[in-house]
């Protein structure tokens, strides 16, 4: 951080005139406020966060100006060692319109070291996360799962008192033991129990929640809520008609995993549209949404959800709009990372036994490959990039029947809209999501347009003194009128 990144987020807040999911600002002209919310909403976000001192956000963002700034620094160092753990913040200083104002920049957390929190208020009560240009109360879900990724707590090998082993498919088991054997040699003079047992399947002769949601006959006699629910609406929101009824479709989608992802995709189908185009003399059905990136984005939901003690009662969900399918699940990005990092980075996995049967069952891949296959299926389609959301502890993917918003330029190359993209980041945008959005390569976006924009002005980059760091944002800057 320094005074020249400090200046262009004063000017991108008092343009915009408001705080941001990293952008706090404090009045600070009669001393110095408590921080200890925001130090720890901040820290607990993989972007980290800036808070501004010399703003009056209740008068309408005036600059006031600090009123030691010297001093609000050493105040700010010792609200960061009452946290846990002790947080070290960079400081900026510059002078606006002859008022004093202090910026103090807080990284984020890696996952194993959150959540911070202010010692005296202990875990529970001093742990917060950021919703916008709030900091909240983080839930009992949110901490439960910060806390068993720390200790490498697996929900997916957990074993209910009520399941036994004649919940299990006999067919099904069977198909599962010859599979294994077949795919994996050192399983193969195993006898059946013995394959359960060592691929997580089973523990003690009784089923795992993975063993039963892959293997059983109806899981949900144990778990009753471990299904997915899924509707469709005529428009773009979930409203009541004048006959009372909301949906036009809905269903709820029971059975093993394999089971609900047939169900889902079949549900998919009969309520999206079908363009029928012949060729040659030859008929092609042309879905509405490619279908391997329905599959995709079901079976990752379904794969990577929390099912942990806080999770298990709520069902993954599928939603088709007019202009869009979403999916969505409990449980956000396992172990800390960004949505920035999808489809890019090794990342580590919620639920490995679940899929590591589910790869022995030939249902999915354990290749990190699910969110370029749905990336590409769209690009090919024609249609706009798939859209992730990363909101407390949840997750949601949403696909748009819409095309890309490009135009054909001179040599057939295609051209990026350039008044399209300084509209798309109105809010903040990663290259990454600019790309998705977009359709293009990222290296590509970064380079031709993110950059040259922001040298000239008429993008703003949040983190302007790290230009190339994974965190960083592009926004649109607007003119005062």
């Amino acid at each position: 951080m320094d005074e020249r990144a400090l200046n262009d987020v004063i000017e991108l807040v008092l343009l915009r005139r408001c705080e941001t999911q990293s952008i706090e600002v404090k009045a600070a002209r009669g001393g110095t406020p408590r921080l200890y919310d925001t130090l720890s909403s901040f820290s607990n976000q993989a972007d980290g966060g800036i808070v501004i001192f010399g703003i009056d956000e209740d008068a309408g963002y005036e600059v006031c100006g600090v009123f030691d700034p010297q001093r609000l620094q050493k105040d700010v160092v010792e609200q960061c060692k009452e946290m846990q753990p002790e947080l070290h913040p960079s400081f900026a200083t510059t002078v606006w319109k002859g008022a004093i104002l202090v910026g103090a920049f807080l990284e984020g957390l890696p996952a194993g070291m959150r959540p911070a929190y202010r010692r005296t208020a202990g875990i529970t009560k001093g742990s917060y996360v950021r919703v916008g240009d709030q900091d909240l109360h983080m839930t009992q879900a949110e901490l439960y799962s910060i806390e068993s990724f720390k200790d490498g707590v697996r929900s997916d090998v957990s074993v209910s008192p009520q399941a036994t082993h004649e919940m299990m498919d006999e067919e099904r088991v069977d198909a599962f033991v010859r599979d294994a054997k077949e795919g994996r040699p050192r399983l193969s003079h195993r006898d059946a129990s013995e394959v359960l047992s060592l691929t997580g399947a089973e523990r003690g002769g009784a089923p795992t929640l993975a063993g039963l949601m892959c293997l059983g006959d109806y899981p949900q006699q144990v778990y009753p809520n471990l299904c997915m629910t899924a509707v469709a609406v005529a428009g773009t929101e979930i409203t009541q008609a004048e006959d009372g009824t909301r949906f036009l479709d809905s269903k709820r989608l029971e059975g093993t995993v394999d089971q609900i992802i047939e169900d889902a995709m079949a549900f998919v189908r009969r309520n999206t549209r079908t363009k029928v185009v012949v060729e040659e003399g030859r008929r092609r059905d042309i879905p509405e949404y490619p279908e391997n990136a329905v599959r995709e984005v079901v079976t990752n939901s379904l794969m990577h959800r929390d099912y942990g003690p806080y999770s298990d009662g709520t069902p993954c969900r599928l939603a088709i709009y007019s202009d869009r399918l979403e999916c969505w699940n409990p449980g956000g990005i396992y172990g800390g990372q960004s949505v920035d990092d999808l489809g890019h980075e090794n990342m580590p996995t919620r639920n490995p036994t679940l899929v590591s049967l589910l790869e022995i069952m030939r249902v999915a891949e354990n290749r990190h490959s699910g969110i370029p296959v749905i990336r590409d299926e769209m690009r090919r389609a024609g249609l706009r990039q798939p859209v992730f959301v990363d909101s407390r502890d949840t997750f949601t993917v949403r696909l748009y029947s819409l095309p890309e918003g490009r135009h054909e330029s001179i040599g057939g190359m295609e051209e990026l809209s350039r008044e399209a993209l300084i509209a798309f980041c109105d809010v903040p945008r990663s290259r990454q999501e600019v790309a998705d959005h977009f359709g293009v390569n990222v290296s590509y976006v970064a380079h031709a347009y993110l950059n040259p924009l922001a040298d000239a002005g008429e993008l703003v980059r949040t983190l302007p003194d790290r230009p190339r760091s994974k965190n960083q944002r592009f926004v649109a800057r607007r003119r005062q009128q």
